[in-house]
C-alpha cells in the first residue's frame, strides 16, 4: 500500500485509488488467507529527505502519518479485508542515497549514525503505534522488513555491516514498546548447481547462513536490550541473481530442483527455530530472480510449488519435538502426531549420504 497514492495532499484521502486492492484482499480474506498489508511511499509534503519517496518521513510529520494510519486501520480491520498485520515499510536498512527515490525498498538508514537510523525510525514508531492500538487492541505492527547485508560482529572484508545495526538503533531508543514483530529478509543465491551460498556466504557464514545467521544475529541484539518478540520471516526463496551468467540466464531444471529442496529446508528449520512465519517471495510468475513459488504457468507448477504442497500435506497438524540423532553429514528434524512420528532429514552439504533406517 502507497501512502502517496492515497495522501497526495495532506488531509485528502484518495480511497479509490486502492480500488484493486481492496478486491484482491477481499478475496483473500474470503479463502481465510491473512494479509501482512505492507504501507510505504513517503509523498512530497512529509518527506524528511525531498525528493526520496521511499525515504524517512519527516518529525514534524509523524502525527499526520499517524492519522492516516488510523484511517486505514480502520478501514481495513474489520470486515470484509480483516486485515490484523500491518508492516511499516520495506526494507528500512537501506541509505537513500543507495537506491533511487521510488523504489518499493527503503530507504530510512543514515549512513552518517553509528545505528543506521534505527533511532529516528524508532521515534516513528513511537507517534504510529499507539495509532493503530487505539483503533484495534489486535492489530499487530512489524517493523518494516530487514534487509540486513551482512553481520556487523564479523564483517566480511572491505565492509563494516553498519546497516545491519538498524535493529540496535530502534531498541537504544526505547521503540521495543512500539511494535509486536521483527521481520526481516533472506535470499541465499544459487551458484555452482548449489545452494550452499546459503551457509558460506561471506557475510553471514559464521552464525549458519544466510537465513540462519540473521535468526541468531537478531536474537543477540534483542538479548543485549533484554527484548523478546518473535521473528517472521517475511520474504525468502532460492534466487537465481542477474549477476551469475551463466547459470542464471535461462535457469535449468537443476536449479527449479535445488529450489524445492532449499524450500524443504527453509521451512523445516524456521519452524524447529520457533520462527513466526516464513513466507517464500513471491507467489505467482517467475517472480524475482526466478523465485516464484508457483511459476508463470499454474496449470503445471514448479517443483517449489509442488515441494511445498506436499510438506504441508504431510505435516499437517503435526507437533515439533527435536532434531534427529543423525550422524554428520545428515541434518533432520522430527515431528509428530497422535498416532506417528515423521522425520524430515537432508544431507548438509548437498552430498549422497548413506544412513541406516530406524526400526
Amino acid at each position: 500500500m502507497v501512502w502517496y497514492n492515497v495522501e497526495p495532499q495532506e488531509g485528502q484521502y484518495d480511497w479509490g485509488s486502492l480500488q484493486k486492492l481492496d478486491i484482491a484482499m477481499r478475496e483473500l480474506a474470503a479463502r481465510d488467507i491473512e494479509v501482512i498489508l505492507i504501507v510505504r511511499g513517503t509523498p512530497d509534503w512529509a518527506q524528511k529527505v525531498p525528493g526520496s519517496a521511499c525515504g524517512p518521513i519527516a518529525q514534524e510529520k509523524f502525527g499526520s502519518f499517524a492519522i492516516f494510519m488510523s484511517e486505514l486501520v480502520r478501514r481495513y480491520s474489520q470486515p470484509p479485508y480483516n486485515v490484523k498485520y500491518w508492516e511499516l515499510g520495506n526494507e528500512p536498512d537501506v541509505a537513500p542515497e543507495l537506491v533511487p527515490s521510488n523504489y518499493p525498498f527503503g530507504c530510512w538508514g543514515d549512513s552518517a549514525d553509528e545505528n543506521y537510523g534505527g533511532g529516528y525510525y524508532a521515534e516513528m514508531l513511537k507517534v504510529v503505534y499507539p495509532a493503530i492500538k487505539s483503533v484495534d487492541q489486535e492489530a499487530q505492527i512489524l517493523i518494516g522488513g530487514l534487509l540486513l547485508d551482512c553481520d556487523p560482529y564479523y564483517p566480511p572484508e572491505s565492509k563494516d555491516c553498519l546497516p545491519s545495526r538498524f535493529l540496535n538503533g530502534i531498541l537504544a531508543n526505547g521503540g521495543a514498546d512500539y511494535f509486536d514483530i521483527v521481520s526481516f529478509h533472506g535470499y541465499p543465491p544459487y551458484q555452482n548447481q548449489s545452494m550452499s551460498q546459503e551457509w558460506e556466504s561471506p557475510g553471514w557464514a559464521v552464525r549458519g547462513g544466510v537465513v540462519v545467521g540473521k535468526i541468531d544475529y537478531l536474537r543477540s541484539i534483542m538479548q543485549q536490550y533484554k527484548v523478546n518478540k518473535p521473528l517472521f520471516l517475511t520474504e525468502s526463496a532460492l534466487s537465481c541473481p542477474e549477476w551469475n551468467k551463466n547459470e542464471c540466464q535461462q535457469p535449468d531444471e537443476h536449479f527449479y530442483e535445488t529450489q524445492a529442496d532449499y524450500l524443504v529446508r527453509l521451512f523445516v528449520r524456521n519452524w524447529a527455530l520457533d520462527v513466526a512465519g516464513t513466507i517464500w517471495y513471491d507467489f505467482e510468475g517467475k517472480g524475482w530472480r526466478y523465485g516464484g513459488l508457483v511459476g508463470e504457468d499454474a496449470i503445471n507448477p514448479k517443483p517449489a510449488f509442488q515441494a511445498f504442497k506436499y510438506l504441508n500435506e504431510k505435516l499437517a497438524r503435526m507437533s515439533y519435538i527435536g532434531e534427529t540423532p543423525l550422524s554428520n553429514g545428515l541434518q533432520g528434524y522430527i515431528f509428530v502426531d497422535d498416532d506417528r512420528e515423521t522425520w524430515v532429514i537432508w544431507s548438509q552439504d548437498e552430498s549422497p549420504q548413506a544412513m541406516e533406517l530406524p526400526s
